[in-house]
């Protein structure tokens, strides 16, 4: 572990960051739990609070874009990965998550400067892909047993960065008419006010436009939109639990039956999201 580079404040503190969190200690070694306040507004304090911000914001974007590859399921060339694993952010990102390489699944550990990823198996035991193998993200739709994985991660003290395992999935029934175009939306009576869902579905991260809170999901290289109405944009209406939907490239909406897994999953949780419904792991859907 990098020891942290210690920075003099005002006489008798310092201040260090660790990852993204300002910490700071008297001369004499002691950490203290907050950052005072006369450190925190002083010529060093406002610069390492400049410099947080910049690092959380870079954070944040590194997390985003590891979440985009696992709903879009590309492979990560080895070349790229050998690029950014030693960037913190981004090795905390993709450590521990579910990924494909080599042909084989496993937990991503570590990558090597040549871009050569080190993952362990379901089984517990290591194994290395060869040279140059891409890694790919699981989505947990696609995991015959995202509890088992779970497990194995428990097991070995690891935790993600990015919502994978503990990702809420669903899956269709069989009783869905696959040639329909949608499905209604279920919402709690306290779901809120439109505007409510719309700022639901930014925090989130969704795309919001023409009413709908939006997602693009490609799967099996098949790009797919993901649509839940919002409700009336009308200030003070309630919202109204609509329909959702998917689209394709070319704006028509697609039958539930060539919907798959994962732009499913996504699209449902999406909804849940937005209309404040709890997260059921697993849940099926009608």
């Amino acid at each position: 572990m990098t020891p942290l580079a210690w920075v003099p404040a005002i006489p008798g503190h310092e201040l260090a960051l660790d990852g993204t969190t300002l910490t700071c200690r008297k001369t004499d070694g002691r950490v203290l739990k907050s950052v005072p306040g006369a450190v925190r507004t002083s010529r060093v304090g406002r610069r390492f609070a400049a410099l947080q911000e910049q690092l959380a914001g870079h954070e944040k974007e590194c997390r985003a874009a590891v979440e985009s590859w696992l709903l879009g399921g590309v492979p990560i060339p080895a070349r790229l990965l050998a690029r950014i694993w030693p960037d913190p952010s981004w090795r905390t990102g993709l450590r521990h998550l579910v990924v494909r390489a080599g042909g084989r699944a496993g937990l991503l550990q570590e990558v090597s400067e040549d871009g050569r990823a080190r993952i362990r198996e379901l089984d517990g035991a290591p194994y290395e892909p060869p040279v140059g193998s891409p890694v790919t993200l699981v989505h947990p739709a696609l995991l015959d047993d995202p509890a088992a994985w779970q497990r194995l991660l428990e097991e070995h003290g690891g935790t993600q960065a990015v919502e994978q395992l503990s990702r809420s999935v669903h899956r269709q029934r069989e009783g869905n008419d696959p040639a329909a175009t949608g499905i209604g939306v279920e919402a709690d009576e306290d779901s809120g006010q439109y505007w409510s869902t719309r700022s639901r579905a930014a925090e989130h991260g969704f795309g919001v436009r023409g009413g709908f809170a939006v997602l693009r999901i490609t799967e099996r290289g098949v790009t797919l939109e993901a649509r839940c109405r919002l409700g009336s944009g009308e200030p003070g209406a309630p919202a109204e639990p609509g329909r959702l939907m998917w689209v394709d490239e070319a704006e028509r909406p697609v039958p539930l039956g060539e919907v798959g897994p994962v732009a499913w999953s996504e699209g449902r949780r999406m909804a849940e999201l937005v209309y404040g419904a709890p997260a059921r792991r697993g849940a099926e859907d009608r």
